[in-house]
């Protein structure tokens, strides 16, 4: 069975790390859930740092939000290649989303990032 945790060596902590990633990086988006930045990091594994803004509402459904975008990182982190950070910049229609459905929506970008 693959590993399915989420350590603390694969989240970005630090701002410099997410603008870096965010200048640098590639940018996809998602239909309207959200917009992921992805910059190859050389490390063998990914790293995954989620932005959640006030704009999502209030700390209940932000933090709704940055629970389904890490489970569904959690799920898929062996997809695609090995070594990317990963920025996800959540949007508003992302809170009221089933996690199933938030899931097959991003399981193609994370295999697709190059």
């Amino acid at each position: 069975m693959p590993d399915q945790s989420f350590r603390k060596h694969e989240r970005l902590l630090h701002r410099p790390q997410f603008k870096k990633i965010m200048a640098e990086g590639r940018k996809q988006r998602v239909e309207d859930l959200c917009t992921l930045f992805y910059l190859p990091n050389g490390l063998g594994h990914h790293r995954l740092g989620i932005i959640a803004s006030r704009k999502i509402g209030n700390a209940v459904a932000r933090n709704r939000a940055k629970r389904k975008i890490r489970e569904v990182f959690r799920h898929h982190k062996q997809a695609g290649p090995a070594g990317m950070d990963v920025v996800v910049v959540s949007g508003r229609n992302l809170v009221p989303l089933p996690c199933t459905k938030l899931e097959s929506k991003l399981s193609k970008p994370l295999r697709r990032m190059k």
